[in-house]
């Protein structure tokens, strides 16, 4: 079979790094003819990305257009920009028939998301969006029990975010050299809400399986007195006749005890995940006013060793269907949350979802 021809398009984003080493290991599928940042962009923003995000022990040659790189037989093109960027940059790449993966969260907000739906669905070529939790065993047991019943109806999804201080230590950067970073930019989709709450809006849409009606929000600036983003943010989700309670944070000084998640609660048990323990826990035991009890069921899933760059060549190469969280249908769900949760930090109110596919 002939082999997919990969280009990374966007250096801005520090996940370019992992997926460019996903995609190397499987040379008998994918050929990386390069990579290319989108600008604007000055001389030194490029060596900065360069320098934090390219992978320095892999020979993939650097584009300086990446247009010129995009017009080389291009089979899939993984979008590393800024989010900002997303709509702009994924709609050009599908009208020129050319399948996408745009790195998380899927965009800024729903008009943007839109703007790349109507992309996806007027060409043949397809749409994807990396989720690095896609890939947690843990997290797809919770969702195997969850769907069982064995917790019964789930009421409320929690997930914060691990232990962070944003994505570059703050110790080991001066507030100029960050403030430079579109991380630290809240106009280029910067800050805690992008990196971090929009995992757990996936998180409850994919559990609860509905779609956000409304979203109450509040972000916080605890660190980071020379940026605009926030460093904490909260999220309640209103499915309806269930819940979403979201923390995507820059400011977790350590886990303790507490799982960061998803805990699902249900109406006869809870089930509890954590992305650092490879087990997942049923608890079924009602003891009012004392401390927990121990689980009643600990199951250990086994790590399959997928990921993204697996997942697709098995899509592309045998027809097999690739993961759900990956997919354009289910990402405008979470977006329903995920915009809503963002206005409502802004206005400081209870923003209603608005429709994902009212196109």
């Amino acid at each position: 079979m002939k082999k997919l021809r990969a280009a990374f398009i966007g250096m801005a984003h520090i996940h370019l790094n992992n997926l460019s080493h996903d995609f190397a290991s499987y040379p008998e599928f994918y050929e990386i003819v390069g990579m290319a940042d989108v600008p604007p962009y000055t001389e030194d923003e490029l060596k900065t990305r360069i320098k934090l995000n390219a992978p320095s022990d892999l020979d993939i040659k650097l584009w300086d257009d990446y247009r010129e790189l995009l017009a080389q037989d291009i089979d899939i093109a993984v979008v590393c920009t800024d989010v900002k960027d997303h709509a702009a940059v994924v709609e050009e790449i599908l009208d020129m028939g050319i399948s996408v993966v745009a790195e998380k969260p899927m965009a800024m907000n729903m008009a943007d998301a839109k703007r790349m739906y109507r992309a996806f669905k007027r060409n043949d070529a397809e749409l994807f969006i990396n989720w690095p939790i896609a890939w947690f065993a843990s997290f797809h047991k919770a969702k195997e029990l969850a769907d069982s019943g064995i917790v019964g109806k789930v009421l409320r999804v929690h997930y914060r975010s691990p232990s962070t201080r944003g994505p570059y230590p703050l110790n080991e950067y001066t507030p100029k050299e960050l403030s430079n970073l579109w991380w630290y930019k809240h106009e280029r989709g910067g800050g805690s809400i992008c990196d971090y709450a929009c995992y757990g809006c996936v998180l409850s849409t994919w559990f609860t399986g509905k779609t956000a009606k409304r979203v109450s929000g509040m972000k916080k600036n605890f660190f980071l007195p020379f940026s605009d983003v926030e460093d904490y943010s909260v999220f309640t989700v209103d499915f309806g006749d269930s819940i979403g309670l979201i923390e995507g944070s820059w400011s977790t000084m350590n886990n303790g005890e507490i799982a960061t998640g998803p805990v699902v609660y249900g109406s006869e048990g809870v089930i509890v995940a954590d992305r650092f323990k490879p087990e997942v826990k049923i608890y079924k035991d009602l003891v009012p006013y004392k401390p927990s009890p121990t689980p009643n069921e600990v199951y250990l899933p086994e790590d399959n060793g997928e990921s993204l760059a697996l997942n697709l060549m098995k899509h592309f190469r045998g027809g097999e269907p690739v993961c759900e969280l990956l997919t354009p249908d289910f990402n405008m769900k979470a977006m329903a949350a995920f915009d809503a949760g963002m206005r409502s930090c802004e206005s400081g109110q209870i923003e209603k979802a608005y429709d994902p596919f009212d196109l």
